[in-house]
């Protein structure tokens, strides 16, 4: 019975060891993955915290204009969120990256239903074809940029990009250049800068240019008044069917004195009979002031000037000769006439511009039918109702003062 007891006795105590032993086991266990996990967790943590890190760095450096960083986080963000790719986009965009101008339109065709978006990427499309020289995307690159359509206004960039394209002798922005240096809303007005963009524009044979360089001249805008310097480049104009300026010469001319109303009247009633509708109304209110007959004779004597105009047969200075002879002017088309050599300068001279002016011979050989055409129509009229002697010519009869008056 001892030998029994002192076995089951002995027996206990080893599966007491064994348990306390498998005990401590399993707290040794416990107590090691606890420190497994705190250091995972401690890892997790530090590896979190150099991200973020990193992160703040390479978007520190974005918003420097790294343009590496900008287009690295861009492509990131484009997997999993398109409004924030789209703003790294827009960063590399506005530092001129193609990459970027092409990351906007990729994301407006993913998010058709932003109509802010598509009118951006219209913007930027224009963009890129400004990047790849296309001159006429330059223009529409360069308004859009002034008066913020598709983008932010950066009024100092747009004008730097219609700079570029008028210096590459863009017609339409040479005329906007012209226009915004005597624009009410520039900050920094320039008349005389104005004045030298319209003449780069008349260098370019530009109707719209010759006008606006003219009436720069007619208010003194960037030069000392001259109404005749004015007058001829509005003539200019005029003589190649640009009605613009034929309204224009109708309200310069009107208020001066009879044979001004007279001129006023030609111009007028050639703009009206080439179709504008506001010279019409002008050219009616201006004959309620010279009378009947002087009318029917001033239409007689503009028939002939109509005729070469829509037929695109008027040399240069013929009409403007024939009104210096009709009316005793004295506007000297040879001392305003610009050749080649007299606009020579940076960013002016023209290749290939010798024949800029037609030849002055050719002129006088067109001048002298013409007026013979102007005298045979304008003889027959009869003048019978009017305080004009009938021993006066046509031409003395509209010029006369003393006969304007009688009439009015």
């Amino acid at each position: 019975m001892n030998m029994i007891g002192i076995a089951i006795g002995a027996t206990g105590l080893l599966l007491l060891f064994l348990f306390v032993w498998m005990l401590a086991l399993s707290i040794r266990k416990k107590r090691v993955e606890q420190e497994r996990r705190q250091r995972e967790i401690a890892l997790r943590k530090a590896m979190e915290r150099d991200r973020k890190m990193e992160e703040e760095q390479r978007v520190m450096k974005a918003e420097g204009g790294d343009i590496t960083m900008i287009l690295y986080l861009a492509k990131e963000a484009e997997r999993t969120n398109l409004r924030q790719a789209l703003y790294w986009y827009h960063k590399a965009a506005e530092l001129d990256n193609i990459t970027g101008m092409y990351g906007i339109v990729r994301i407006s065709d993913r998010m058709r239903e932003d109509l802010v978006l598509k009118e951006q990427a219209k913007y930027w499309r224009t963009a890129i074809d400004a990047h790849d020289g296309v001159l006429q995307a330059k223009f529409e690159m360069a308004e859009s940029l002034i008066h913020g359509r598709g983008v932010e206004p950066n009024l100092e960039k747009g004008i730097f990009v219609m700079e570029q394209a008028a210096k590459q002798r863009h017609l339409e922005a040479i005329l906007f250049l012209g226009d915004w240096f005597i624009a009410h809303n520039n900050p920094d007005p320039s008349p005389s800068t104005s004045t030298e963009w319209f003449r780069r524009a008349t260098a370019m044979r530009s109707n719209e240019g010759r006008m606006k360089l003219g009436l720069n001249y007619i208010h003194g805008l960037g030069v000392t008044a001259d109404h005749a310097q004015g007058c001829y480049w509005l003539e200019r104009a005029a003589e190649k069917g640009y009605t613009p300026a034929m309204v224009r010469l109708g309200e310069i001319w009107v208020d001066h004195g009879g044979s001004g109303r007279c001129i006023a009247y030609i111009w007028l009633f050639l703009a009206g009979q080439l179709g504008n509708d506001e010279a019409r109304m002008m050219r009616d209110k201006v004959a309620l002031n010279i009378g009947v007959d002087t009318v029917v004779g001033l239409q007689a004597l503009s028939k002939p000037m109509l005729k070469r105009i829509r037929e695109n047969k008027v040399s240069k200075h013929s009409l403007i000769k024939a009104l210096n002879k009709l009316y005793k002017r004295d506007i000297p088309y040879d001392k305003f006439d610009m050749s080649p050599a007299m606009m020579a300068g940076e960013d002016v001279a023209v290749e290939g511009e010798a024949d800029l002016f037609d030849n002055l011979d050719q002129v006088d050989a067109m001048e002298a039918p013409m007026m013979a055409e102007l005298q045979a129509e304008a003889a027959p009229l009869d003048f019978s109702q009017s305080s004009v002697s009938p021993s006066t010519t046509s031409s003395q009869a509209i010029t006369s003062p003393s006969s304007d008056k009688a009439q009015q």
